[in-house]
């Protein structure tokens, strides 16, 4: 059973609201959605979600490569062959880690399909049995983000994530009146996006102390992990590193260097759930917890995401909130607002609407 044919789709999913972080808002999220096709018939879903900012990918720039670069090493292949597949593709192009991490992912739900089995089972068995999800809010005014805050509560929601990075006396103030709104045993995290210097990351963490922070999220910008390390070494409060950390050799340096005390893994970063859960190993072994996080991705890379975290004992906690934020997915999560809950069916573990992946896209591209 080889790989017969690749089809690219280019989607616009629109959210629900617009969002906005310390150094971007969108109106709607710009996906790459790949189905590769086996010559048994048997069919697997991947996606990319590129950050410019992040990972320096455009949705054209990866379309281009996914079509012109990657997809091809793959025609005639076993689906099985993964890491020979992560081998070629970074000695044909350096980086691009969504684009990789699209093919990644629809691999690895392919070979679990083939085998009859979800696809957690492939990456280690269940070591949780649900995954609860956080509710975040983008950086708005202080008093429109203690209201979402305050919904979200009442929606039983018990961990509240808030999107920061502006100016640090009202960063501040939107803690205050978020946190003024929480019961007592919700936990409220924070995500600077690399907002802030590490002056101001320090000013901050000492001034919001008093409103019970569960952890720091890239509080300092994403070339320095030096920085960083300067911000978790000066606090006792937690720091979660996030956009510096793409792969095993980043890991690395976030350990040798003590730059953090988390790290949030997220497969567009790391080109799939081949590395990530080789990062998710490598942290263990230094005592780094981690958390599985998003950039906003529909139901296919999520569930790619809750399957590795599903899986792992070292990941913690997720920030799989990109179904939530959309209006309009191409397939039904399963679970409910609050949590992702994963039975035993195969691969990813949901039906991809084919015809609603036809209708959103702008584009299709076809390798065979």
């Amino acid at each position: 059973m080889t790989i017969k044919r690749i089809t690219l789709h280019g989607l616009r999913l629109p959210l629900k609201r617009p969002f906005k972080i310390a150094y971007d808002s969108y109106e709607d999220i710009e996906s790459l959605v790949i189905s590769i096709e086996s010559t048994s018939g048997d069919i697997g879903w991947g996606e990319a979600v590129v950050d410019q900012h992040v990972s320096g990918e455009t949705w054209q720039s990866a379309r281009s490569i996914i079509a012109e670069e990657l997809a091809p090493l793959l025609i005639g292949r076993p689906a099985a062959d993964i890491g020979a597949f992560h081998r070629a593709a970074e000695a044909r192009i350096r980086h691009n880690p969504s684009a990789k991490a699209s093919l990644d992912i629809a691999l690895h739900d392919l070979m679990a399909r083939q085998c009859r089995r979800p696809l957690h089972s492939l990456l280690g068995g269940r070591c949780h049995e649900r995954l609860e999800l956080p509710y975040v809010i983008s950086m708005l005014s202080p008093e429109e983000m203690a209201r979402q805050a305050d919904e979200a509560c009442r929606q039983g929601y018990r961990s509240i994530k808030i999107k920061l990075g502006d100016m640090p006396e009202t960063d501040i103030e939107r803690i205050a009146r978020v946190r003024e709104v929480l019961t007592p045993d919700m936990i409220l995290r924070v995500d600077a996006n690399q907002g802030w210097s590490v002056k101001q990351a320090l000013h901050v963490i000492r001034h919001a102390e008093p409103f019970r922070v569960n952890w720091y999220e890239q509080p300092v910008f994403i070339e320095n992990l030096e920085s960083l390390a300067r911000v978790s070494r000066a606090t006792d409060a937690v720091i979660m590193a996030d956009e510096p950390v793409h792969g095993l050799r980043d890991m690395l340096q976030v350990i040798r260097l003590e730059a953090a005390d988390m790290v949030n893994i997220k497969l567009m970063k790391s080109a799939g759930l081949h590395v990530a859960r080789a990062m998710a190993e490598l942290g263990m072994a230094a005592d780094i917890p981690c958390q599985v996080g998003s950039m906003v991705e529909s139901s296919i890379a999520t569930l790619a995401g809750a399957h590795l975290a599903i899986a792992h004992p070292n990941i913690i906690a997720n920030d799989l909130v990109g179904p939530a934020m959309l209006s309009c997915d191409v397939a039904e999560m399963p679970g409910d607002s609050t949590h992702i809950m994963l039975d035993e069916s195969p691969g990813l573990g949901v039906d991809i609407d084919r015809d609603r992946v036809r209708e959103l896209s702008a584009f299709e591209d076809f390798i065979d």
